[in-house]
């Protein structure tokens, strides 16, 4: 039988088609879904227990709703920075006419040396940006460093936050967990929440905060990083 013949039947006739499988980024087993609707309940609890409060934003009376969860919820994750990144061809995207000449984009490789960029963000943008100096590891002792430089950050950047509690979203790396990560956080009276696993439709302002990231570094070359936090 011809293999056109053979189309028709299947695909024609039957209603078949030949597709791929839809790609997704993680496999989730059982017990990542069981910590994902786990973490999901007790988000939504505190936002139902908090309730939303009425606020005053300028001199003309101006009114805006805001929960008092998210206003409190700080998110922890970390990314490399590589020291020059190509611009995404969405960047490079430009109107053009029919007429216009046909726009040209040459493929252009990250530059191999890279950092490792802390960032702590809110509902409202980022908080603290903290660079891993050259050499060294993120561990406990590194961590609370960093812990104390968001505490100083969230003093400046966010007025009366940690008078009324910081609740913190981390994920449960060695550093995060460690005895003396868990004492500095206990001492503060920091609220913890962790990351789900395949975690970022969970967190809060996760594409805000590291798209406004990635542009700040797109298409711009650095000789060096200036290492330590760095306010928003």
């Amino acid at each position: 039988m011809p293999k056109t013949n053979v189309y028709e039947i299947v695909h024609d006739k039957l209603g078949y088609r030949k597709v791929s499988a839809r790609w997704f980024p993680k496999m989730m087993s059982d017990e990542h879904k069981r910590q994902r609707l786990e973490i999901s309940q007790i988000l939504l609890h505190w936002c139902q227990q908090e309730g939303d409060e009425t606020v005053d934003v300028g001199p003309g009376g101006d009114h805006r709703t805001r929960n008092k969860l998210l206003e409190s919820y700080i998110t922890e994750d970390e990314t490399w920075l590589h020291l020059s990144t190509p611009e995404t061809k969405r960047d490079s995207m430009t109107w053009k006419h029919p007429s216009s000449p046909v726009t040209k984009k040459f493929k252009v490789q990250q530059s191999a040396t890279k950092v490792m960029a802390t960032m702590f963000w809110d509902s409202r943008g980022m908080i603290l940006l903290d660079i891993l100096p050259k050499g060294e590891s993120v561990n406990a002792d590194r961590y609370c460093e960093t812990l104390e430089r968001l505490r100083h950050a969230v003093r400046h950047e966010r007025p009366g936050l940690l008078r009324s509690g910081v609740v913190l979203q981390q994920d449960n790396s060695t550093p995060h967990t460690a005895k003396r990560t868990k004492e500095w956080l206990e001492r503060c009276r920091w609220d913890i929440i962790l990351h789900p696993a395949h975690r970022m439709n969970l967190l809060v302002k996760f594409v805000i905060g590291f798209q406004s990231l990635t542009q700040t570094f797109s298409h711009t070359v650095y000789t060096r990083f200036s290492h330590g936090g760095k306010n928003a």
